[in-house]
């Protein structure tokens, strides 16, 4: 049983390696970038050209930019509730007993019906 996390992390290896061997190169032509070379194609190097101090300072920057992220939407949506809470209306069993009467009687619509003229519908006139 102990040869099974070896052996795992054998097996791992063997296929993670032909990844790290088909690394291709890229050719810049022109504005266009490509796998296959073309006239006049420049060999462009895709590798990390950072320092480790540069990459650390870019890991923490990136760090602080995601908490300040996360402060920034935990507020957002803290306004947006009291927004809604703000603007959404009251129920009635919320509502104060004053004011119940006073906002039924807003919430009450008139429908006042237009006037519509009479159809006067015309006859047709007899054929001599």
């Amino acid at each position: 049983m102990p040869r099974l996390p070896l052996t795992a992390a054998l097996l791992i290896a063997l296929v993670a390696l032909p990844c790290a061997a088909s690394a291709q190169l890229t050719y810049k032509c022109g504005n266009n970038y490509s796998q296959t070379p073309c006239p006049d194609a420049v060999v462009l190097d895709k590798t990390d050209q950072r320092t480790s101090a540069q990459k650390a300072q870019a890991d923490l920057a990136t760090q602080r930019d995601a908490r300040l992220a996360n402060t920034m939407e935990k507020a957002r949506l803290q306004q947006e509730a009291k927004d809604l809470a703000a603007n959404t209306p009251a129920t009635k069993a919320s509502r104060p007993a004053s004011a119940s009467k006073h906002s039924a009687d807003k919430a009450k619509k008139v429908r006042v019906k237009k006037a519509v003229p009479p159809v006067v519908k015309k006859e047709a006139a007899a054929k001599p």
